[in-house]
């Protein structure tokens, strides 16, 4: 037949199921990244504290590994809340290095190709299509945060004398619920710059001024004022918080923060508005490029 004489209509066949549609996304998304040999290459570097942590773990319940390397009976042997906050703390500075080289590419290409048209003209509303990136993200740092914790947990819970598992359950309740918060921002904030900024080196410099640049400010304001609110600009410094907090830990890590740290609700406060600022933002660019079908 010839092309003049096709009538051209919409699809009207089967669709990928509404609720796991966003995964169609992250699974391309996904497989692009994992094309980089830098990329896996980055991703087990950030996995090195954990293994480390997991070597650990079996040197202070084994009394065998203690005297082969003759270490007796050291007190730093503990694997107890300040072990695993700690070990959190390192991890969320590694989520923080492969945010910032996964988070440009992920919108950046569909705006700057003229990409992102073509899904919303699709059964494809906005909100899937962020879920879908954002699913990225979230699956990539959680393999290197609270999934890799949770697993020496469990490490730690089996090779524990006694009943050490039930008396110390509620720190898997604080892995998840810190690494959750911090997946969101940087997830939220990386989507953003990604939205704003096409360039990868460019967007890779921002992400890192975003959350170093502002704690400067914020001293700054801290030596001008007498006062120690301008540390709500300092995004480490309140993950921080909110994690010594979840653990029952005293901010003890800088004399001077802890003398005068600013309260764990204000810094779960700022957190969470900083991901409804940087969503906002992503909202309004992604408005911008949005399909009206009719």
């Amino acid at each position: 037949m010839a092309v003049y004489k096709r009538s051209y209509k919409a699809y009207h066949g089967p669709l990928t199921p509404r609720r796991s549609r966003f995964l169609v996304l992250t699974r391309y998304a996904a497989g692009d990244l994992f094309q980089s040999r830098f990329f896996v290459a980055l991703l087990f570097f950030c996995m090195l504290p954990v293994l480390l942590g997991a070597g650990f773990i079996y040197i202070a319940n084994s009394e065998t590994a203690q005297a082969i390397l003759k270490l007796g009976k050291q007190s730093f042997l503990l694997v107890d809340a300040r072990f695993f906050c700690n070990l959190l703390i390192a991890q969320a500075w590694l989520a923080l290095l492969l945010t910032s080289w996964v988070g440009p590419v992920l919108v950046a290409g569909d705006l700057a190709d003229g990409a992102l048209p073509l899904f919303l003209s699709r059964p494809f509303s906005r909100t899937e299509y962020v879920l879908g990136k954002i699913a990225v993200l979230g699956a990539l740092l959680s393999a290197v945060t609270w999934v890799p914790l949770l697993l020496l947990f469990v490490l730690q819970a089996g090779l524990a004398k006694g009943s050490w598992l039930w008396p110390n359950l509620w720190m898997a309740g604080a892995i998840l619920l810190t690494s959750w918060m911090w997946i969101a921002v940087l997830s939220a904030v990386a989507l953003a710059l990604s939205a704003w900024v096409k360039w990868r080196i460019v967007a890779t410099g921002v992400t890192y001024a975003l959350f170093f640049v502002p704690a400067g400010f914020g001293e700054a304001f801290n030596a001008v004022m007498r006062t120690n609110w301008g540390r709500l600009l300092n995004l480490p410094y309140l993950f921080r918080v909110v994690t010594y907090d979840r653990f029952h830990l005293p901010l003890d890590f800088f004399q001077s923060f802890s003398n005068r740290a600013i309260p764990a609700a204000a810094a779960w406060l700022t957190l969470l508005l900083v991901c409804v600022l940087a969503l906002a933002i992503l909202n309004r660019r992604l408005r911008a490029r949005e399909v009206v079908r009719g």
